[in-house]
């Protein structure tokens, strides 16, 4: 069994290089899996193979997904230019074996995704397989593909919110007010007014006056009372001449005039 062994460059990027081998009945959806695998690509929408001539001129496709194409070809029975749709072949059904013409044959791998690179591809060498490898496999890398920054999300605007305006109702004129002599008074609810209120009045003065002792009135009477005990004692001294027993008096008084040291 015979290996492909293929050089791809990026035509973005030119320091970008791979070599990969692969079988020739293998299909190209399996190298359209080692190509996402070695230049480490994402998802993408679209892919496509393009078998070129040497100067990396476009001529079949096979793509990844169902499409059909215009295509402009020469009608030998009208002598003339007609355009045709075509269905394109797809990569998991067509084998390399069957679209490889050229020992150095030149294909172009263009990605459709988030990022969009498109690769030129060419064999270089047709070998043996080794029994004990598996394929397809990178071989070589040289190189980064630069990838594009996450775009920022976003932030969801808040709706904005419509005022709601309020119409203004216009207050009415002082003429359409009710005026104060127009009202009309009633004297029999007045009287029941006025006869509660007497009343009331009543009550009030029948109600007993409370008598409250004023703070100084105690000592006053404490004042008076002392001042009538030594009124009642001068009284005592003053008619002291009346005592029947003058002599015994002044005897039992006498005693007053020593000193304590001479008992």
């Amino acid at each position: 069994m015979l290996i492909y062994r293929f050089r791809i460059t990026c035509e973005e990027h030119d320091g970008f290089l791979r070599e990969i081998e692969i079988q020739p009945n293998q299909t190209f959806l399996d190298f359209h899996y080692i190509l996402l695998d070695s230049a480490e690509l994402m998802h993408c929408d679209r892919a496509s193979f393009f078998m070129t001539d040497k100067k990396y001129k476009k001529d079949r496709e096979i793509s990844l997904k169902s499409e059909k194409r215009h295509v402009r070809k020469y009608d030998e029975d009208l002598d003339q230019v007609v355009t045709e749709s075509v269905t394109l072949p797809l990569m998991k059904t067509e084998k390399l074996k069957n679209y490889i013409e050229d020992p150095h044959q030149k294909m172009i791998y263009e990605f459709i995704g988030r990022d969009i690179f498109s690769f030129h591809l060419e064999l270089f060498k047709i070998f043996p397989a080794d029994e004990t490898s598996s394929y397809p496999k990178c071989i070589k890398r040289i190189a980064e593909l630069p990838k594009k920054a996450e775009q920022p999300v976003l932030a969801v605007a808040a709706p904005v919110v419509q005022r709601v305006v309020v119409p203004k109702v216009p207050l009415p004129k002082l003429e359409q007010l009710v005026k104060f002599d127009d009202i009309v008074e009633d004297e029999h609810e007045l009287a029941a007014i006025e006869n509660e209120l007497g009343g009331l009045i009543e009550e009030v003065d029948e109600e007993p006056a409370f008598e409250t002792n004023r703070a100084g009135d105690n000592e006053s009477d404490d004042f008076l009372f002392g001042e009538q005990e030594d009124s009642e004692e001068d009284e005592k001294l003053d008619h002291i001449e009346d005592y029947e027993d003058i002599e015994n008096l002044d005897k039992r008084l006498s005693g007053f005039d020593h000193d304590s040291d001479d008992y």
